[in-house]
């Protein structure tokens, strides 16, 4: 989780450096890191199931049925996340978007409890609310500048990250590296129709590859970190990234975060932080650091 955070952090990085327009560089991120995604889940599937398991006439069946169509939403919402992460990168700081971001567990906790009917539990109520009030103050900082527009699509970007959690956990039949890969497809495919990704300068080719790998990487490492620990756990794990994108954007293409960002930011951080760590002084988490040691399974 934590390196996850690390690899997501790179994005603004990259938005940065490439030379080429928001489609252009969110299809060739998409498709790079589909393929990646894929090639994973081949290599994973010879050693579990076979490279056919899931190509059996049950398994074509089940995808037209109604977990096809939860497949479906979520390669919606994906392709939709994928290109609003650039297009925000690009018209606002790399700080901006990444404490907007961070507020996706609180919008996600209400969603379950809208959607869900899940329980909301106080210290999230609050938390949430404090969070809020840092995301306000960080677009705030944009009124009268040119940012305010990148700030509206980084809340879109973190209004539509919440839903596809809410989603997975919603569509338990549905596998969310499945959903990345349709959304990495869909999108540079809606990227033929709207833009030209293949008119991208040949020398932006392997500064795109490579944020493609990148993301891959993050996606990858993340999905399967979800599975292994509690979610709040992951949640408190997953803050990295805020931190990772501030941090990177500053020191590789000196964007140094403003004032009203910094401020915004700790409030942002500070209720995530508080919260998962109660979380953890609740016992309400695993503490794998307790936990008896097994001998690895080859």
């Amino acid at each position: 989780m934590l390196v996850s955070g690390l690899g997501f952090g790179m994005s603004g990085v990259f938005t940065r450096i490439i030379e080429a327009d928001a489609w252009q560089i969110a299809s060739w991120r998409a498709l790079v890191g589909s393929i990646g995604v894929t090639a994973y889940m081949v290599c994973m599937r010879r050693i579990r199931v076979g490279v056919t398991g899931n190509l059996t006439p049950a398994g074509i069946r089940a995808l037209t049925g109604p977990a096809g169509l939860q497949l479906l939403v979520l390669v919606g919402l994906g392709a939709v996340a994928m290109l609003l992460i650039v297009v925000s990168l690009q018209k606002t700081a790399v700080a901006n978007v990444s404490v907007i971001i961070a507020t996706v567990p609180f919008i996600a906790a209400a969603l379950g409890w809208l959607v869900l009917r899940e329980r909301l539990r106080r210290a999230t109520v609050v938390a949430s609310g404090v969070s809020f009030t840092g995301v306000v103050l960080t677009v705030s900082g944009s009124f009268g500048g040119g940012d305010l527009e990148g700030d509206l699509y980084a809340v879109g970007l973190a209004l539509s990250l919440a839903t596809l959690i809410v989603f997975i956990r919603r569509f338990g039949a549905a596998d969310a590296l499945v959903a990345q890969v349709g959304a990495g497809v869909a999108l540079f495919a809606a990227a033929l129709v709207v833009d030209d990704p293949l008119g991208i300068d040949r020398g932006q080719l392997p500064l795109t590859v490579a944020c493609g790998l990148v993301f891959a990487v993050a996606v990858i490492l993340w999905t399967e970190g979800v599975r292994l620990i509690p979610a709040a756990e992951a949640g408190l794990l997953a803050t990295s990234e805020t931190p990772c994108s501030i941090l990177a954007a500053w020191i590789l293409v000196s964007e140094a975060p403003p004032l009203a960002t910094v401020a915004g930011g700790l409030l942002v951080l500070g209720a995530v932080l508080v919260h998962a760590g109660a979380d953890v002084a609740a016992g309400r988490v695993s503490r794998p650091w307790l936990r008896p040691r097994a001998r690895p399974r080859v």
